[in-house]
């Protein structure tokens, strides 16, 4: 059990820095009147701030290898099924969320933060990333290098990510998805591909609130499809689909490997051309002085 008090001392910070630093700066922006779309950009923006400093703790604390920020690891032709096989698990947990029907203590901000350039930006791009970096690499990857098996890291992750939402609405569609990019972290290594599984769920949750607007909180994914019946065929057909489609990820994905070799190649290629670019601008200094010594010489043998 203790190696699991590092990663709930992380949670406790992320959810402490968003409640502290994300609420004094909001309270500011109630505080100043700036209106609706102001105090949703000062919400955002307290946000964004709160998880970077989430990171930078958690970089203090030794739970971040940054090595798996960088895209040139990742097998690209494979990353496909993780992706397709991940947005058909968002459809059924969507839908299977919206079968419980929790309620949605968020509503209002959503809306208000959807109608801020940097209510999108927290939402739909840094907020994903820096929760990307907290809870797969931060807690996963942190378990797993400790020797805890990857499933249980997954699930311990996959818990607290839906815990952190502090949103009964959202907790079992966390938990679920949080689940998914689980499972495409440990395999790819990397946050790379879960980062962009998450931007687009939560691209997709912007524009339907922003092409919908208040409508979008009344719409009925299962009466879209036809009735309950029919929601819940879409549930089971969606999560076979996204078991397949992992499945498939899992057994054909093979992470990119940079070789010492290849680091020690590219070490000596540079080397090597920095002592030719050395070799070829000592002798275009040399040559003038060469050039002149031959003339002296010339003019000292002529009668």
């Amino acid at each position: 059990m203790k190696v699991f008090w590092k990663p709930i001392i992380a949670v406790f910070v992320f959810i402490l820095m968003e409640l502290l630093v994300g609420g004094i700066i909001g309270w500011i922006g109630v505080a100043a009147k700036f209106g609706e779309v102001g105090k949703a950009t000062m919400i955002a923006l307290g946000l964004i701030i709160s998880g970077v400093l989430t990171v930078c703790i958690l970089h203090r604390m030794k739970m971040i290898k940054w090595r798996v920020v960088n895209p040139k690891y990742i097998s690209w032709r494979k990353a496909p099924l993780a992706i397709v096989g991940a947005l058909m698990g968002i459809i059924a947990a969507n839908l299977l969320n919206e079968k419980v029907d929790l309620p949605n203590s968020i509503e209002a901000l959503m809306g208000n933060l959807c109608h801020s350039f940097w209510g999108v930006l927290a939402i739909a791009i840094i907020g994903p990333i820096i929760e990307e970096i907290v809870f797969r690499e931060g807690i996963i990857g942190y378990l797993i290098r400790r020797g805890q098996h990857r499933w249980v890291a997954i699930l311990f992750s996959a818990l607290m990510f839906g815990i952190i939402h502090l949103n009964p609405a959202q907790i079992p569609f966390a938990f679920i998805m949080g689940v998914v990019l689980g499972v495409v972290y440990v395999k790819s290594h990397s946050i790379v591909l879960t980062s962009i599984i998450h931007i687009l769920n939560n691209s997709i949750a912007v524009v339907e609130t922003l092409a919908l607007g208040e409508r979008a909180n009344d719409i009925s994914y299962a009466e879209l499809l036809g009735g309950s019946g029919i929601a819940w065929v879409y549930i089971i057909i969606c999560t076979g689909l996204c078991i397949l489609f992992l499945m498939e990820f899992w057994k054909q994905y093979h992470r990119k490997h940079i070789t010492r070799n290849d680091e020690d190649e590219h070490h000596h290629h540079h080397h090597h051309n920095h002592h030719h670019n050395v070799e070829k601008l000592t002798a275009e200094i040399a040559q003038p002085q060469a050039d002149a010594i031959v003339k002296q010489d010339e003019e000292l043998v002529q009668p």
